[in-house]
C-alpha cells in the first residue's frame, strides 16, 4: 500500500497542525506547552526532550475514556501527532 502525502497546512499531518492550534490558542493548553518550552531551555535540553516531554504531558492530560470505537480513534490521532516536529517548532520561536 502506498502512503499518501498526508502534509496539512504546512505541518506534516493534521494531527500535528491541530495540536500546534490548541497549543497556541487554548489558554491551558498553551500554558502547559509554554511551560515545557521554558523548562526544556533552562535544562539545555534539545528538540528530543521537548518532543518526550510533550508526549508525556498530552498523555497524562488525556481524559479517562471506555474502551469503544471513539476512543480508539482518538487515541490513534494523538499518536499521529508529530511531536518532534512540534518540539523543533516551538524551540525556534
Amino acid at each position: 500500500m502506498h502512503e499518501k502525502n498526508r502534509e496539512y497546512n504546512g505541518y506534516s499531518n493534521y494531527e500535528t497542525w491541530n495540536y500546534m492550534l490548541w497549543a497556541g490558542n487554548d489558554e491551558p493548553c498553551y500554558k502547559l506547552v509554554q511551560e515545557a518550552v521554558k523548562k526544556c531551555k533552562k535544562l539545555g535540553g534539545d528538540a528530543h526532550d521537548l518532543a518526550t516531554e510533550l508526549r508525556d504531558i498530552t498523555q497524562d492530560q488525556a481524559p479517562e475514556l471506555k474502551t469503544s470505537f471513539y476512543s480508539d480513534i482518538m487515541m490513534a490521532s494523538v499518536r499521529e501527532v508529530n511531536y518532534h516536529e512540534v518540539a523543533k517548532h516551538l524551540l525556534e520561536e
